[in-house]
Formats: structure tokens, sequence, C-alpha cells
């Protein structure tokens, strides 16, 4: 039997549910306006037979995560789906649920980790580029390092995007989780 061999790059979208896309509580539907860039840029992925992970925030309602920001994506509600965009390349994709912030820590991308790394990159899309973006590609990136994998970590800067409340600048917050992320050595593209 042949063996595929393993892939090279990997594309990772983060959390572009209905629920911080559409409606909920964390839900800012200017968030959409990333969705044509991470079309793209998914269709060129899957058109070169390369793999594209999306993880969906999907959270039990007794969920920790709820002592820190409201009630959002339940598993199993519309909320923790895929947004409508992607619906139509679900099946092409590889779908992780997290019950955190941060997805590297995720069951399905642990496993996926072990059976492809390391890979020579790994494009980062999504939202919160602040909050759940900002610590999956950190954590990644100091995982590649601490095992020297020369992967490259990136993030496409016109496929991520945050929410705006009071309190939370969208721009500003943007802004700044993009200036850590390029000072830990991710390149910003």
């Amino acid at each position: 039997m042949k063996t595929q061999p393993k892939p090279k790059r990997l594309l990772v979208i983060v959390d572009m549910v209905n629920g911080f896309v559409e409606a909920g509580a964390l839900a800012d539907p200017s968030i959409q306006r990333i969705m044509p860039k991470i079309i793209e840029t998914m269709k060129e992925f899957l058109a070169a037979k390369e793999p594209v992970l999306a993880f969906l925030d999907a959270h039990q309602s007794d969920a920790i995560e709820f002592q820190t920001f409201p009630v959002h994506c339940l598993d199993g509600t519309r909320e923790s789906e895929l947004a409508d965009a992607l619906l139509p390349y679900q099946d092409q994709l590889i779908l992780v649920k997290k019950n955190s912030t941060n997805g590297f820590f995720a069951q399905g991308f642990q496993e996926y980790l072990k059976a492809n790394f390391p890979l020579s990159k790994v494009l980062i899309t999504g939202c919160c580029t602040d909050i759940c973006v900002l610590q999956f590609a950190l954590s990644l990136k100091t995982y590649c390092n601490q095992n020297d994998w020369p992967t490259h970590v990136s993030i496409l800067k016109d496929g991520v995007d945050t929410f705006d409340l009071p309190g939370h600048d969208k721009k500003t917050y943007n802004d700044f989780a993009l200036s850590l992320l390029a000072g830990a050595g991710i390149e910003i593209i």
C-alpha cells in the first residue's frame, strides 16, 4: 500500500463560526469583512491539495471559560457552526472543536500535530486576532521552537480581525496583537 506524503503547508482558520461573525454574545458581524480573503486563500490551498484546518469554538453550558467571557458558541447550536460562507467547503476541511480560547491545546489539533508535523509553513487566519489567533499562533511558534522545527508560522493580515465593543476598540486591539505576533517571530503577510 502506498503511503500518502505528509503535507508541507497548513492553512488554519480560527473560529469563523456564527457565534463570532453573525449573532451571539461575542459576535461582531463586521468580522465578515475578512471572509473573502479567507475563502480565496482556502481555495488556493484546496486546489493544491493542501490541508485546511478550521477551529470551531464549541462549549458545554458549564465551561470554565464562561467565568471570563459571556456564554457563547454552545456545542450543538448554530453559534458553534461554521459561518455560512464556509459551509460549501465544510467536507474538505479538517474541523476541530475547541473548548478554550487556545485551539493549540484542543485534542483534535494535538492529534493532527502528532500525525503531521513538522510542516514547512502554517498560515493562520480568522478571529479574534487578540485572543484566539494570538494564543494559538504564539503556542504553535513556541512549540516549533522548542522542538527545533523550522516551521514558518505566519498570519494573513487581511485574513484576521477582532471585535469592536465598548472598552475593546477593534483597530487598537488588532494592531497591538499583530505587533506582539511579529515581535515573537511570526511573519505578518
